[in-house]
């Protein structure tokens, strides 16, 4: 039990400070913590005055180096980070420095009434996920597009019931702005698109009559503001089968363009003008899909029969064989047949939706390896939802473009 004792100077000898001590102590505090704070403003003051001065090469070179998933917390740091992360030089100096990155867009809309609309792939730490980019407008249904550097060219698409259109809607993917340029000269919807050479190849999409059938837009050469479409004359007698022209599918492989239609698979070489016609029951035609793309000229397509033992097939061009995805055997239970895949940087992504009730966007993540006797194999490393949906979305198509 503790003895408390009181003297004439109010001092206790309890252990503890009596009540004037404790006056004074909190005075001492006060002072001492009006101090502190004086001296982290004058901190704080000071650093507003380096931070502005910080040299713009150090910023740009640091900021260069590192990965684009981190900007938004990097630009919080100081005007002067903010201002690199905001200039069109950040992006060349990473070019230069050979630190550029792949970076997936998906155009994805939601039946029957939602318009398609750009979302971006994010990584955050390991997960991935999709998040729609709003400062972007919807697009046109059955548009095709291309990419080439770090924008997408969106080529076509219907407005109403079923009108094609010739609109051209070019994407800055570095800040998400956007422009109309030069319409093309005739109205397209479902078309098939590449890039050979630096110019744009669109093909199909309406009925073809005389030569106006494919079209070309130089990106490279020209003045930016006089570039115009340009019609390129066909001898050949390829017809699409479809209603109005239009393709399932379209990718660009060992500089030519493979369009699958409802029939039979068309080759379209665009440097002699020649076409080659792969009938049904043709090697080709055996197992290409609508969900395919194309990753180190080598086509990648889903089988869902497994009829190859395996759920993803490889077809070499140059064989003209088709071998299975080894170490890939299983995958989700997903719709396949509106399935979309990617190549974002050399890995296989596959984006795809769920039975209901779910409606979930997932995506699969595949990392491709070619070992010896040049069998392809893969290691799935992820499969993530990466969207959440009401309603079932349905995927468009997918773009990958380098930053």
């Amino acid at each position: 039990m503790a003895i408390i004792s009181e003297t004439s100077d109010n001092v206790s000898y309890s252990g503890g400070p009596s009540k004037n001590q404790k006056v004074v102590k909190e005075e001492e505090y006060q002072d001492e913590k009006a101090k502190e704070d004086d001296q982290e403003e004058e901190e704080v003051e000071n650093l507003d005055h380096v931070t502005p001065y910080i040299p713009e090469e150090l910023c740009e070179i640091t900021v260069a180096r590192v990965q684009r998933c981190h900007y938004p917390r990097l630009s919080l740091l100081s005007k002067a980070f903010r201002d690199v992360i905001s200039s069109e030089q950040l992006f060349v100096t990473r070019s230069d420095l050979g630190v550029t990155e792949p970076v997936l867009y998906t155009l994805i809309s939601s039946p029957p009434f939602d318009p398609p609309s750009w979302y971006i792939l994010h990584r955050s730490n390991i997960s991935l996920r999709l998040s729609r980019v709003t400062s972007l407008p919807p697009m046109f249904p059955g548009c095709t597009a291309v990419t080439i550097g770090h924008k997408i060219y969106v080529m076509g698409g219907c407005t109403g019931v079923n009108q094609p259109i010739k609109t051209v809607i070019v994407i800055d993917c570095r800040f998400h702005k956007w422009e109309c340029v030069k319409s093309m000269k005739r109205e397209r919807c479902y078309a098939a698109s590449g890039v050979i050479d630096g110019k744009i190849y669109v093909v199909g999409g309406r009925k073809k009559r005389y030569n106006d059938w494919v079209e070309v837009f130089d990106v490279e050469n020209g003045v930016w503001e006089t570039r115009t479409w340009s019609s390129v004359p066909d001898p050949s007698d390829c017809n699409s089968s479809m209603p109005g022209g239009g393709f399932v599918t379209s990718v660009v492989m060992q500089d030519r363009i493979y369009i699958l239609d409802a029939m039979r698979g068309l080759v379209y070489e665009p440097r002699q003008g020649t076409w080659q016609s792969w009938e049904l029951g043709s090697k080709l035609m055996y197992f290409w899909r609508k969900p395919c793309c194309v990753i180190e000229d080598l086509l990648y397509c889903f089988d869902p029969r497994c009829v190859l033992r395996h759920p993803i097939l490889v077809y070499d061009p140059d064989e003209m064989v088709w071998s299975p995805l080894k170490g890939v055997n299983r995958l989700p239970y997903l719709k396949y047949f509106e399935c979309k895949m990617a190549n974002l940087g050399g890995k296989l992504m596959v984006f795809g939706t769920t039975h209901r009730p779910y409606n979930d966007t997932w995506c699969i993540e595949i990392v491709l390896e070619r070992r010896e006797r040049g069998e392809i194999w893969g290691k799935v490393v992820s499969v993530t939802p990466v969207l959440r949906s009401e309603n079932s979305p349905y995927i468009d198509l997918c773009s990958s473009v380098t930053f």
